[in-house]
């Protein structure tokens, strides 16, 4: 069996997403694009995969792709292992996914920006719950990229957007496990944050 990808990273909630872009276009990165990103997450209606560590997810947005993830120990990053290839059609992926018993499906939306600087990838994402900058690479690039873009490692979350989204519905009395920005209500909203 070949060894498969790992994804390495760590997110930070951020308030002056035009800070970190200056920064970034100071550093001379590369600005690679914007999207619309939905993901379909699918599991099984007794949720076996996340009962495993496991994630299986099909996106739309920069480019159709199905992805499978598996947790790693990883006290200081969220590590994953991760597999994934291009769809050209992906309803029908979904379609053939939900007939071999993947019939929990959830939905999450999201902007998109996409930034690289030497090896490391940079994402401002804007979600329902706020916005985030998310950072990936190897661990001694993303500690560099950290001080480089004046965060501090004590705030970054390694958790993942669905539990973030668990614990924002929660305090906010949000009946909805999808994170679309149809559940949040107009004035929570702020598009001047992106």
């Amino acid at each position: 069996m070949h060894m498969n990808n790992r994804e390495v990273e760590i997110k930070f909630k951020i308030n002056k997403p035009d800070l970190v872009r200056t920064i970034l276009k100071n550093k001379k990165a590369k600005f690679i694009g914007r999207a619309f990103e939905r993901t379909t997450r699918c599991d099984t209606q007794n949720k076996i995969l996340e009962k495993r560590g496991q994630f299986l997810r099909i996106r739309t947005g920069f480019k159709n792709t199905i992805t499978f993830k598996r947790k790693v120990k990883n006290k200081e990053f969220k590590e994953r292992e991760e597999i994934e290839l291009e769809l050209s059609d992906p309803e029908k992926m979904r379609t053939i996914l939900e007939n071999l018993g993947f019939t929990k499906i959830l939905i999450m939306e999201k902007y998109r920006e996409k930034w690289h600087l030497d090896n490391v990838e940079i994402v401002i994402d804007k979600l329902p719950m706020g916005t985030f900058l998310e950072i990936e690479g190897k661990e001694k690039e993303i500690k560099e990229m950290v001080k480089t873009l004046g965060l501090n490692s004590k705030n970054g979350i390694t958790k993942t957007y669905w539990d973030l989204w668990k614990e924002f519905s929660k305090r906010e009395g949000i009946k909805n496990e999808n994170i679309i920005f149809a559940s949040i209500k107009k004035n929570k909203i702020k598009n001047a944050n992106f």
